[in-house]
């Protein structure tokens, strides 16, 4: 919610995409209304469009109407949204969620695997850009 309100604070024009199973899932669109337009998907199509995040109308364009895209949410989503991104030239970060047994970088159980090698999540993200992820 943060980084939307600091984009529309900032005049960037924001669309946020919200997914889930059912609309039950689909939360704070109220919320996320206040500093942008929402668009959403449900996979039993009981709120917005029918089906996962990445098949939203918004995707189907040949010229994706995004300058630049962020996501969070569970790692087979964000892949299929990187690949969107990589695929129209679209920059976009992700937020991992690895596991993090110690948050302070000791453990390595967090380790995701970069271009650079190992990094750990809990200290050098958790947000990447997904150019730097070998995924």
């Amino acid at each position: 919610m943060q980084l939307g309100r600091n984009l529309k604070v900032n005049s960037n024009d924001v669309t946020f995409l919200i997914g889930g199973k059912s609309k039950k899932d689909v939360l704070l669109t109220a919320l996320f209304s206040e500093f942008g337009e929402v668009l959403s998907t449900t996979e039993d199509g009981s709120m917005g469009e029918k089906g996962f995040v990445t098949d939203h109308s918004v995707f189907r364009s040949d010229n994706l109407p995004f300058d630049r895209i962020y996501s969070c949410g569970p790692d087979a989503m964000m892949k299929a949204v990187g690949r969107i991104a990589k695929q129209n030239e679209i920059d976009c970060e992700v937020s991992l969620e690895n596991m993090m047994a110690c948050g302070f970088g000791a453990c390595l159980c967090c380790i995701t695997e970069t271009v650079e090698g190992n990094k750990r999540v809990c200290k050098e993200g958790p947000v990447f850009n997904v150019n730097y992820l070998k995924w």
